[in-house]
């Protein structure tokens, strides 16, 4: 459940979450620019009680001066992907690696180093080849696109809700010098993931919370190519059930696991 209070509060606008436990108790710590973007996270929370029937702990919104918003950054550091891919902060030396994303998240999802996005970048590193095309939906600070690149990718559609995860990608994607390559584009329909190439996506890749995943799911079915693959990411394995189902017409080729995290992998049937 943790894991799923963690994702809802970066949905609602928080610019940092910390989880922390103890005795088998689990928090999630959430920092926030305004009181009406903490009103709007008490909000989401209650409707994922309601929603999931749990229990969750009470919410407390907490005045905080704009200098302290920027602290985390000190404690930021940069994680292997896999092992010849890096990502990490921008403003951070990166360590000896053939590959390495700098990334700048400024208002989008984090730096990159979240658990499903190491999961799914390992499966860009093994599916993508030279030419492909991708779609990448709920791309945040635009990591996932610029590695797709660095694979080969031939053109890479990178789409999110957020307009602030939308203005960081571009950023990301001109930093890495793939912007020859990625166009970021700001959609919530799903629409633009069914139009990027006409339907003939080699390779989709989805790491958003899973109704969202529902909610898009025929539209991700409609971008991919007959021999696609699939990557559904941004949930914990408890949820996979209710994922696939959203996707009749595919079948499982593989799943990827980091702790409660779950990447998998479809094929046409």
């Amino acid at each position: 459940m943790i894991e799923v209070a963690t994702d809802q509060l970066w949905s609602a606008g928080a610019t940092a979450v910390e989880e922390r436990g103890s005795s088998g108790v689990s928090m999630a710590v959430a920092t926030v620019q305004s009181e009406p973007v903490a009103r709007s996270i008490a909000t989401t929370l209650d409707a994922l009680v309601r929603s999931s029937g749990s229990e969750l702990g009470p919410v407390e919104v907490v005045k905080c001066e704009v200098e302290m918003l920027e602290i985390w950054r000190e404690h930021a550091r940069w994680r292997r992907l896999t092992p010849h891919l890096a990502v990490g902060p921008s403003w951070v030396d990166p360590p000896p690696c053939a590959r390495s994303v700098a990334i700048e998240p400024a208002g989008s999802f984090g730096l990159g180093d979240h658990p499903t996005t190491a999961l799914v970048a390992g499966e860009v590193v093994r599916l993508v080849r030279p030419g492909f095309r991708v779609v990448d939906l709920g791309t945040g600070s635009g990591t996932l696109a610029i590695i797709a690149v660095l694979r080969g990718a031939q053109r890479v559609v990178a789409i999110d809700i957020s307009p602030a995860a939308v203005e960081a990608a571009e950023a990301n994607v001109l930093r890495a010098g793939v912007g020859r390559s990625v166009d970021v584009v700001l959609d919530g329909s799903g629409v633009a993931a069914r139009e990027a190439f006409d339907g003939g996506a080699d390779v989709v890749l989805a790491n958003i919370l899973a109704p969202e995943i529902g909610a898009l799911a025929s539209n991700i079915d409609a971008a991919a190519a007959p021999q696609a693959r699939i990557v559904l990411s941004g949930f914990p394995e408890q949820r996979i059930s209710v994922v696939l189902a959203a996707f009749p017409s595919w079948r499982e080729e593989r799943r990827c696991l980091s702790g409660a995290w779950v990447a998998v992998t479809l094929r046409r049937r």
